[in-house]
């Protein structure tokens, strides 16, 4: 089973049905067994790799804990608000504003936003600032930590790159793997206690809504929830529902056609014009960000209805006017996790301008290797890294402006991500190199329009349509953008009987959409082969 599957929402209807009918203190359990059931449901064969991580961390946990490591900070692990979680909103989707407040605590180490840990309490960033030592335990609780992370990280290693084409690799591993071991890494340091009850643990590593693809959540949110419950509440629910209805919208009606249409350009790149190759380019760093985000709105709707706010992922990134704002905006799950836990101990911006150069280099490479063994992907991640050196060495401008200016900048950086997304999209290398001298030297502009490769399988009224719901989705970027809130306006601004009325033709419609597209190209979310 999966989010896209037809049987996902009768799923999800009966999850929170018997999730709220149970005692809060028994929930966790509900949840873990139709965590377990909902991910195992794919394949029996995937427990190896959940119940490897599960086990390996809830063993580390408790161990670190014996040890006293850290100083624990009630006030982090309190409340989900310490990790920035509980936004009401996801910037994925025109749910909510507050996600522009979670992408401000994104990775961003070329500004200096390592200065600012998103799941730190006031003490741990006072830390950062003093130079102290992120890793206080002894000699025991370092090497209890560092073989959890060694097993870790080879487990990834083995499932994602020797048998990378086998489906015996478990679904989602390189999620969940990431969560399991912030966790430790969290407990090390002190800011949450070790999670004795494994079956509550359990339902934190394998959380349905976000077990597949993420977005990655820390312990200070998720697990803190998981143990308090909450009562049924009719405006979250409706939330949650407004943001599953948008996650489709994004998937079905953008994510998947885009999809089509890239694929076909790609996989005839050696006979299409560089003009038709750029264009599939620009129109699939669209489908990337409505494919991610489409999943993120549907994780954290499905998360709502069942009364747990998780961390936005999305906040309209490509509105920005550097590569550097961009990376506190994009999969900011990901992007922040790899700013805690891989630059931040390299050393971050705190060891001179040079070694502050290198880890940010080394820190996208290693987001690079996350995502895939080819070289393409460590290309992409090396372009983004130059991007980010380059940009820390620059003087500090005023990039507010005017909005010419601001949308002109935001242009420029567009052009720059969407250079590396070709890589990113590439089977290979070598393809990446052929589309690119095909774009620069074999441009071909008339023979673009004169054969009609700019449809790349579709007709004009599909392109036309297609266009008109790109537009759609930034549009309600920029209202976002202006901390507004489409679901708010409507239910201020239309009367009841009108909004439910556009409520159900566009689920009519989203449904018509479906039937369309269902099991055509790309109609897997792309972050599940990572």
């Amino acid at each position: 089973m999966s989010l896209l599957s037809f049987l996902f929402l009768p799923y999800l209807a009966l999850v929170a049905g018997v999730h709220y009918a149970l005692p809060r203190k028994y929930r966790y359990i509900w949840i873990c067994a139709a965590s377990l059931f909902f991910y195992l449901s794919g394949d029996a064969r995937f427990v190896l790799g959940l119940a490897f991580c599960t086990g390996i961390t809830y063993l580390a946990g408790l161990l670190l804990d014996r040890e006293g490591t850290g100083a624990f900070q009630t006030g982090s692990a309190a409340s989900p608000a310490g990790t920035g979680a509980s936004q009401t909103g996801s910037a994925a989707s025109p749910a909510g504003t507050g996600a522009s407040q979670a992408g401000k605590e994104a990775f961003s180490a070329g500004t200096g936003a390592s200065q600012a840990g998103s799941a730190a309490s006031p003490a741990r960033a006072g830390a950062f600032r003093s130079g102290e030592t992120f890793f206080p335990g002894g000699r025991a609780a370092k090497g209890i930590l560092a073989a959890c992370v060694t097993l870790l990280i080879l487990a990834l290693f083995l499932f994602r790159y020797p048998w990378s084409k086998s489906p015996f690799v478990p679904l989602g591993i390189s999620f969940y793997a990431l969560q399991a071991m912030g966790y430790v890494v969290e407990v090390y340091r002190g800011h949450v206690r070790a999670e004795r009850n494994l079956v509550r643990y359990a339902a934190y590593v394998s959380f349905f809504p976000t077990v597949m693809s993420g977005p990655i959540q820390r312990a200070q949110g998720l697990l803190a929830q998981l143990r308090e419950g909450r009562a049924f509440d009719y405006a979250r629910a409706h939330s949650g529902l407004y943001l599953l209805l948008w996650g489709y919208l994004l998937k079905f009606a953008v994510a998947n056609p885009l999809g089509g249409m890239v694929d076909f350009a790609y996989g005839n790149y050696g006979d299409m014009p560089g003009a038709t190759l750029l264009w599939a380019t620009i129109l699939y760093a669209v489908q990337l960000y409505c494919d991610f985000a489409g999943y993120s709105a549907l994780a954290v709707g499905a998360a709502r209805i069942l009364g747990f706010d998780l961390a936005g992922n999305f906040a309209q990134p490509y509105f920005e006017p550097s590569v550097q704002a961009f990376w506190k905006r994009w999969h900011i799950s990901l992007s922040s996790w790899l700013r805690d836990y891989v630059y931040i101990p390299l050393g971050g911006n705190r060891k001179g301008k040079l070694r502050k150069c290198a880890n940010l280099m080394l820190t996208f490479l290693v987001s690079g290797l996350w995502h895939g063994a080819g070289f393409n992907y460590l290309v992409w991640g090396g372009i983004h890294g130059l991007y980010q050196v380059l940009g820390s060495c620059m003087p500090k401008r005023d990039v507010r402006g005017g909005a010419v200016r601001r949308v002109l900048r935001a242009v420029v950086t567009f052009a720059l991500v969407d250079f590396a997304w070709l890589f990113f999209r590439a089977d290979s290398l070598s393809q990446a190199f052929t589309i690119l001298h095909r774009i620069i030297f074999r441009f071909q502009f008339k023979e673009m329009t004169y054969y009609g490769s700019y449809l790349m399988g579709r007709s004009k009224l599909e392109l036309a349509l297609l266009l008109a719901g790109i537009i759609l989705v930034f549009l309600v970027d920029f209202l976002h953008e202006k901390k507004l809130s489409i679901e708010e306006l409507a239910a201020r601004k239309l009367p009841t009987v009108v909004r439910w009325a556009l409520y159900i033709a566009l689920t009519m419609g989203l449904l018509l959409v479906i039937l369309r597209e269902y099991g055509q190209a790309a109609s897997n979310f792309i972050y599940t082969r990572f």
